[in-house]
């Protein structure tokens, strides 16, 4: 009976052993096979997502532009930047891109700017003649925000060429000048605003199945945001280690080719900075070390640009970088004083600076802005400027600056400038070295075991002082 018992048991373990060698092979052929059909469903939404992009930011290697500048002559669409400046600056846009050359320009008069074709019969069929009579022209440049998908098929049909607006323009020059992953990140995410925003307003995608394409979106805005907040909090901490060295920030911000890096390379003396004499040369956060006229040592953050005629949700995509302009001790506003839209390009800065506060919420942004009118050297008439004037280039004023910049640090951070008496090679010198900036030593004429130390010094160092030192 035993070993009947035994040998049925046996052979009961066997066949159970089979079982589960079979249940576990199969559930490891599912898993390989559901691992294989994510990754093909991620491998083919990242091909169809590609194909998206092609189609709406197909531009090639280089470009020989006719450049367009429709503007309104009056009413509420007038801007206060002259048509004439903004060429110049759609022009500077074109040429970052390498190997893309200007055709020509011209400027067409609007009465509005929502016409379906933008242009009125009359001005569509002369420049449809200018492009088409001119072989040199592979592309337009419509500089206009956002141009609609129906506006673009219209001006297609009619000049046979590429059209491009300041979107994909500004899209193609950050693709280019995006280096670190943060920078990418943020690229590919405005990227997506704009191809998933065109998709919703008209119907482009009548190939393609819009539930499968919405989830496509969706799923990719969710992997580059969580990309990018896992970014955020490593520079949440990276500003948090910066706080506790207790060096003043020195946000460093401006309107595109305003002078911002070049002037942080005249600041620092850091050879390592390369300013370029081109649009949206910056889009990474750079901090830099500096010194102010007391020996006050001063961390300089090098910003993005602005840039003016954007879709809102371009902005957006740079909150994370620009987080460390707003949560800086002081804005530096760099003012190209050279540019005959000085005014147009202040305002925007200051706008765009209050918009990103608002979103931070420091609430208090405006207090802590010194205006700075840089290329003083290249103007006439510069006594029109209410404002410190300097030129990064050539070092004019920049002494006067850190005056200003120092002042400032003092008065917004609570640093005192203060003169401390302490017994002569003690303890409390070598403390004061470590954690305030010595400006001078002198000794007490009535008591030479003692010396006067002028310190600057933080309101919680100074509290520190007195605790280990002072006794009454």
């Amino acid at each position: 009976m035993t070993v009947l018992v035994r040998t049925m048991i046996a052979k009961f373990s066997f066949t159970r052993s089979k079982v589960l060698l079979r249940t576990n092979g199969l559930i490891s052929k599912l898993k390989s096979t559901t691992r294989l059909l994510c990754s093909n469903s991620e491998e083919n939404n990242g091909t169809e997502y590609d194909s998206l992009v092609d189609s709406f930011f197909r531009l090639d290697d280089e470009h020989k532009c006719l450049v367009i500048q429709p503007f309104v002559k009056w009413g509420p669409q007038k801007l206060t930047i002259s048509p004439e400046e903004q060429v110049e600056e759609a022009v500077a846009l074109v040429k970052t891109l390498p190997r893309w050359t200007v055709e020509d320009t011209i400027k067409i008069p609007l009465e509005s700017l929502d016409r379906k074709a933008l242009f009125k019969s009359g001005n569509l069929d002369k420049l449809t003649k200018l492009v088409r009579s001119n072989n040199n022209i592979s592309a337009v440049f419509i500089n206009f925000s956002n141009l609609k998908r129906v506006t673009s098929r219209i001006l297609y049909d009619n000049f046979r060429v590429p059209i491009l607006d300041r979107y994909k323009i500004v899209m193609r020059i950050f693709k280019i000048h995006a280096t670190s992953k943060h920078a990418k990140l943020q690229v590919a995410l405005a990227e997506l605003y704009c191809i998933r925003s065109k998709a919703q307003q008209e119907n482009v995608f009548f190939t393609h199945d819009p539930e499968k394409l919405k989830l496509m979106f969706d799923e990719r805005e969710q992997k580059l945001k969580s990309e990018i907040q896992q970014l955020r909090t490593q520079r949440d901490l990276l500003r948090s280690k910066r706080r506790k060295l207790d060096y003043p920030v020195v946000a460093v911000v401006g309107y595109t080719n305003a002078g911002k890096t070049c002037l942080i390379k005249s600041l620092t003396g850091e050879e390592t900075l390369q300013p370029k004499n081109q649009l949206f040369a910056t889009l990474d956060v750079t901090v830099h070390s500096g010194t102010l006229p007391s020996g006050l040592k001063v961390l300089y953050v090098d910003t993005v640009g602005f840039l003016s005629d954007l879709p809102t949700n371009l902005i957006e995509c740079f909150v994370a970088t620009l987080e460390d302009a707003v949560l800086a001790d002081i804005i530096l506003h760099v003012e190209d004083i050279s540019s005959t839209a000085f005014e147009y390009k202040r305002n925007h800065v200051l706008k765009t600076l209050k918009s990103l506060d608002e979103q931070v919420g420091t609430g208090n942004i405006l207090n802590k802005i010194v205006n700075v009118g840089n290329k003083c050297d290249i103007v006439r008439n510069s006594e029109q400027f209410d404002m410190l004037l300097i030129s990064a280039k050539k070092g004019i004023g920049l002494e006067q600056l850190r005056m200003l910049l120092e002042n400032r640090i003092l008065e917004v951070t609570g640093r005192k400038r203060i003169t401390i008496k302490i017994e002569n090679g003690g303890e409390e010198m070598r403390w004061l070295y470590k954690n305030s900036t010595i400006l001078s030593e002198a000794p007490d004429d009535n008591d030479m075991q003692h010396v006067k130390v002028e310190v600057i010094i933080t309101e919680a160092n100074l509290n520190k002082f007195k605790h280990y030192f002072v006794k009454s």
